[in-house]
Order: C-alpha cells, then sequence, then structure tokens
C-alpha cells in the first residue's frame, strides 16, 4: 500500500478540525526561522559541524487551558557544507538539501499574562527529504534516506496575542546519509511567526 505526504497531510488536517477540536481553542501560526545543524560523524571525526539553513512554516495550537497539542508542516533546507556562520540568510549558495518536517508536540503553558505566554513542547518530528541541490561534496539524491524521525523540544513565546518567538532543539533518531551510519542530524532553531 503506498502513502504519499499528501494523504499523511490530509490526515492531520481532518483531525485537526474534527470534533478532537470542537471543545478546545485553535489559534494558526506561520513562521519563519533561522537553523543550525550538525552531523554527528562530523563532529567525532573532526571535533566541528556547522550547517546553516533556513525554515517556513505553520502550526496549529489546539490548547485546553494550560495544555497544548501543536502539530505543524514545515519546509527546511540545511547547507551540505560545513560553513563557518551558524545562522545564515545567505540564499545564494547552491549546495542545499531540501526537506518536509512534521512536528508533533505536546506542551504546558508554564506562564501566562496579558502581554507575554511561556509554554514548553516536546515530542516527534518526521522528515521528508525530497532534493539535493547539485553540489561539489559527491553527494546525490539516492544517497539520502527519504524518511527520517527527530526528538524535539522547544520553548514558545507568544507576546501581544499575535506574535511568536521559538527557540527549538532536534535531535535526530536515524542516520540521513545511507553510506554514513552516525549522519544523525543535531541541531537548533530560532523562530518568529504571527499567531492568529
Amino acid at each position: 500500500m503506498n502513502i504519499c505526504i499528501r494523504q499523511i497531510g490530509v490526515a492531520c488536517l481532518l483531525y485537526l478540525f474534527s470534533g478532537g477540536t470542537v471543545q478546545a481553542q485553535t489559534a494558526f501560526n506561520i513562521k519563519f526561522g533561522l537553523e543550525t545543524w550538525a552531523l554527528k560523524d562530523e563532529i567525532d571525526l573532526s571535533g566541528e559541524s556547522t550547517h546553516p539553513g533556513q525554515m517556513i512554516g505553520f502550526d496549529v495550537f489546539v490548547e485546553d487551558n494550560r495544555f497544548l497539542f501543536v502539530p505543524g508542516f514545515q519546509y527546511h533546507r540545511i547547507s551540505l557544507a560545513n560553513e563557518d556562520n551558524s545562522f545564515s540568510l545567505d540564499f545564494d549558495d547552491p549546495h542545499h538539501a531540501h526537506y518536509f518536517m512534521i512536528p508533533l508536540t505536546f506542551g504546558y503553558k508554564v506562564f501566562a499574562a496579558s502581554l507575554i505566554e511561556l509554554a514548553i513542547l516536546g515530542g516527534g518530528e518526521v522528515s521528508f527529504f525530497y532534493d539535493i541541490d547539485e553540489n561539489d561534496l559527491g553527494l546525490e539524491d539516492n544517497m539520502f534516506y527519504g524518511v527520517s524521525t527527530n526528538l524535539t523540544g522547544s520553548v514558545h513565546a507568544t507576546i501581544f496575542s499575535l506574535l511568536t518567538a521559538e527557540v527549538k532543539y532536534h535531535y535526530a533518531l536515524q542516520p540521513i546519509i545511507k553510506i554514513r551510519d552516525d549522519s544523525k542530524l543535531r541541531g537548533w532553531t530560532l523562530a518568529v511567526g504571527l499567531k492568529f
């Protein structure tokens, strides 16, 4: 049985807007972020691994009192080259891996005031790699696993009930490059967004 990314996305959206969300408040958060990633095998070999990237996507916040369920859908791209800059907005470099990520996180609102709310979130993520830019590193599309999973944790702030800021840590459970058994990504995302 073949299940495509589109079918998974449609199923998640149907669940979100079904009876499970009737008694809870929902909010939509569009966000953009900068990332820095490291590959475990590069750190073990050379002591250094820095792969900057960018992301854009959305989260759906389902709130019931102080408890949160936050699924989302995001597009990410990370540099394949080991670079000097941890966080970068350089869109000209032609050597990126492109992938989609579906986070499914749960959390608790630890602080709520009229101007700011703080929440702690944690859960899992599924990544779907779909394209690799031409590069001088000898990496090709068929060298990457199509699907991988991560654990994630984040601190999320909502300011004035409209602006959001987030610091998120990702911890890969599986390698992403088939010929490198320890090519597990670890990384940070700093994101800002609009919540409505």
